[in-house]
């Protein structure tokens, strides 16, 4: 799975870059209908196409919060294409509520804070899958030779939209240092830390979800005559007590990273 999370990250920013992840989601719901209209009509090619693009959407979704998704099997149990598809239907559900609360006006609420993002878009994927085999579709493949194909053409088709997953900080980083972190935007030639924060808005995003997402760090790249750092910079942050803040050197290369306390 991790080759076809690559795969699909390179073809998107080829098209131009992710989608905000509440356009995403509204993408994702809009293929599950299609999913739904596909089976209405019994239109099997149209059926294999819209089940390609819930799965490279939810991928998409997945690479947006830095997850490693677990390749699927399909299931094994007796369970009817319609009874999968509600699963897809219940599964994508999971993931509004989920994405709500992260990007929207939603709140989690306490005895659902343990349910991942990625949990439920793997257990999408398994119903996707698991139709796709009821189905006779070598899904796997046909996603390959869509992923191939969109890469080769339709060059910035999509509108540019800052992602923390896409930031130069953050792709520069992961060079030295792996697991699973966001990045922030290019501070500019001797920026004040505190004017830098204020047009970096994916902070406040970082301190919400990071803890239950897994996420290791936030990247702030430092440049010769880039970002001013204050000496208490944690402190002028503000960080909420479990968090903390590092300053790392790899190979001259600065990066202010805010991390998680363990």
């Amino acid at each position: 799975m991790r080759e076809i999370q690559q795969k699909i990250d390179t073809m998107i920013l080829h098209l131009g870059g992710y989608w905000r992840p509440l356009s995403g989601l509204a993408r994702l719901l809009e293929e599950v209908g299609e999913v739904g209209g596909a089976m209405r009509r019994g239109s099997a090619e149209e059926l294999k196409e819209e089940l390609l693009d819930v799965l490279v959407i939810s991928t998409c979704l997945a690479n947006q919060y830095a997850i490693s998704l677990q390749q699927q099997e399909a299931d094994v149990r007796e369970v009817t294409k319609e009874q999968l598809y509600f699963q897809i239907v219940e599964e994508a559900g999971e993931v509004a509520r989920i994405l709500n609360a992260y990007e929207g006006d939603k709140k989690l609420k306490p005895n659902r804070q343990g349910e991942s993002l990625q949990l439920h878009i793997e257990q999408l994927q398994r119903a996707v899958i698991s139709l796709g085999e009821q189905c006779n579709y070598e899904l796997f493949d046909s996603l390959y030779a869509l992923i191939d194909e969109k890469s080769t053409r339709d060059f910035g088709r999509f509108d540019h939209t800052p992602d923390p997953i896409t930031e130069a900080s953050v792709r520069s980083y992961v060079t030295y240092q792996s697991g699973r972190y966001w990045g922030g935007i290019d501070p500019k030639p001797f920026e004040r830390f505190d004017r830098y924060m204020e047009r970096e808005k994916h902070v406040e995003r970082f301190l919400k979800i990071a803890r239950i997402e897994g996420l290791d760090g936030f990247v702030i790249k430092l440049g010769r005559d880039g970002l001013i750092v204050p000496e208490n910079v944690e402190k002028d942050l503000n960080l909420p007590s479990d968090f903390k803040v590092t300053i790392e050197v790899y190979n001259t290369q600065g990066y202010v990273v805010i991390r998680p306390k363990l």
